[in-house]
């Protein structure tokens, strides 16, 4: 906990010197809402459209896969209400129960199959999620870093980004420039969509 509030206390003041010096310097500060940014880009919309779509289908799978299951269920309720049933002779009832064996064995493997679904679309969406992420950002940072070369600006700040307390770093800023809409449009410019 002390760690975490030493970090902080010298990322702030670490900004605050650069703050300062910015503004003794004459330093042309910019500023970008990069959550806003990165959840306005088109691309990032794309990214989240072909998730949902393979969530979509993973759904689709698991509620085929639970259907199965449900029938084996109904089949094996269904046996063991035949065996407890007096009037059948004992050859019939053991048949019948090694019929519900085979049917609860296979129920079992279904069940680990789901399972094993599940946990293996899971780790595979997060990985693409993760993926897919860190390339969008490297692309905008990539135009913030062209536009801030183009602007002239020294320093850019993240206006979104939040210290380990959840608190901004940027709490005020007299001269910097919020470039965020400009930074949008830019990255927006490839999108077939108006």
């Amino acid at each position: 906990m002390i760690k975490s509030l030493l970090k902080t206390s010298i990322a702030l003041l670490s900004f605050i010197f650069i703050l300062s010096a910015a503004s003794a310097q004459g330093l042309k500060v910019g500023i970008v809402d990069m959550n806003r940014v990165f959840a306005e880009y088109y691309k990032t919309k794309d990214a989240d459209k072909v998730v949902n779509e393979q969530k979509e289908a993973a759904k689709k799978e698991l509620e085929s896969i639970n259907n199965d299951y449900k029938k084996l269920l109904d089949s094996y309720q269904k046996l063991a209400k035949e065996i407890k049933d007096p009037a059948i002779g004992e050859e019939l009832r053991k048949k019948k129960a090694t019929e519900a064996e085979g049917v609860a064995s296979k129920a079992r493997a279904l069940e680990r199959e789901k399972k094993e679904l599940t946990d293996r679309r899971q780790r595979m969406l997060l990985t693409e999620v993760d993926r897919k992420r860190k390339a969008l950002i490297e692309e905008i940072q990539d135009v913030v870093s062209d536009m801030a070369k183009k602007k002239n600006y020294d320093v850019v700040f993240d206006k979104s980004g939040l210290g380990s307390r959840g608190i901004p770093f940027l709490l005020h800023s007299k001269d910097g420039v919020d470039f965020s809409q400009e930074l949008i449009k830019e990255l927006n410019k490839g999108s077939s969509s108006p």
